[in-house]
C-alpha cells in the first residue's frame, strides 16, 4: 500500500483509484470516496464511475447526491466508460419517469 500511496502522491490517477478500491473492500467508505474523488479529478474514467456509484448510493457520503452522481456518470461516459453510460441512461430514463425532482437509480 505504501507504493500506491507514493504513486498517488505523485499524481498517478490509477494509484488513487486502486487506493479507493482497497478502502472500499475494507468497508472504509469515506476514505474510498476521497480516493475515488482524487482519481476522478485527475481524469480517470473508472474513478469517475465509482465516484458516481458512491454518490448515487450514498455509500461513503452523508447522503445520496443524485445530480453529482449523474455528473460523474456523464464525465465517465463521455470518456468511453460503458457502465457509466448504462447507469447514466438508466438514471435519465428513471428521472424522466419520476417527473420533476427525479430520483436516483432504484436500489435492488
Amino acid at each position: 500500500m505504501a507504493l500506491l500511496e507514493k504513486a498517488a502522491g505523485q499524481g498517478h490517477a490509477y494509484a488513487m483509484f486502486e487506493l479507493g478500491q482497497i478502502h472500499n473492500v475494507r468497508r472504509e467508505y469515506e476514505q474510498a470516496v476521497a480516493w475515488y474523488t482524487k482519481g476522478a479529478e485527475a481524469g480517470l474514467p473508472r474513478a469517475m464511475f465509482y465516484l458516481g456509484v458512491s454518490l448515487d448510493t450514498g455509500q461513503g457520503v452523508a447522503a445520496p447526491d443524485c445530480p453529482a452522481a449523474a455528473g460523474w456518470y456523464r464525465r465517465a461516459a463521455d470518456a468511453g466508460h460503458g457502465a457509466a453510460a448504462h447507469n447514466l441512461c438508466s438514471f435519465c430514463t428513471l428521472s424522466a419517469a419520476a417527473g420533476p425532482g427525479g430520483s436516483c437509480l432504484p436500489r435492488m
